[in-house]
């Protein structure tokens, strides 16, 4: 058990140096960037890269709190239907194809789908339960510091709003591609 976690713990470092690798090259990318634009470019850039980062890494502690302790209640979140969950090699459950269906077989398997889902009642349950990953206390310093960063450069006189939104937007965008070339 302990080599299956020490492996899990190998793999996971790889993957998070290779995460921070990726960021610290789109950084120094973007430094180069800037100094092609000038001084004001690069504070900008840098500083919303920095606040972007912090509210990445506040919001992926908030969340994986969140999940740890909904884990630790035993709540798994795995509500799915029965049949859903069983393979069906000889395609015995096959479905009727969307184009065969009339418009009332279609509204009535709209509503039992939209029943198995539960609707609004079920979103405000879910957004019950995730308001602590949402409101985390980190999260919510991460966005306190943006908004006295942006206030601090306005009041200096150093502020441009291109430059910040592009540092801004290169962390989720990085993010994201991320997640499709990381696979693990």
């Amino acid at each position: 058990m302990k080599d299956i976690r020490s492996i899990k713990t190998k793999m996971m470092m790889m993957t998070t140096n290779k995460i921070a690798f990726i960021y610290l090259f789109v950084d120094i990318a973007l430094i180069l960037v800037s100094l092609v634009f000038g001084g004001y470019w690069l504070i900008n850039t840098q500083i919303a890269f920095i606040c972007s980062m912090l509210i990445v890494f506040a919001s992926f502690y908030s969340y994986k709190g969140m999940i740890e302790k909904r884990l630790e209640e035993g709540d798994s979140g795995d509500d799915r239907d029965l049949l859903d969950t069983i393979g069906d090699k000889h395609e015995l459950f096959e479905e009727k194809q969307a184009s065969d269906l009339t418009a009332q077989e279609f509204k009535e398997i709209y509503k039992t789908e939209r029943k198995k889902i539960g609707g609004l009642k079920k979103s405000f349950s879910n957004l019950f339960k995730s308001w602590s990953g949402a409101l985390g206390i980190l999260r919510l310093f991460a966005y306190f510091i943006l908004f006295i960063a942006i206030m601090v450069m306005i009041r200096k006189e150093v502020f441009e709003a291109i430059p910040f939104l592009i540092g801004l937007g290169v962390v989720p965008l990085c993010s994201m591609l991320l997640g499709f070339f990381i696979k693990d």
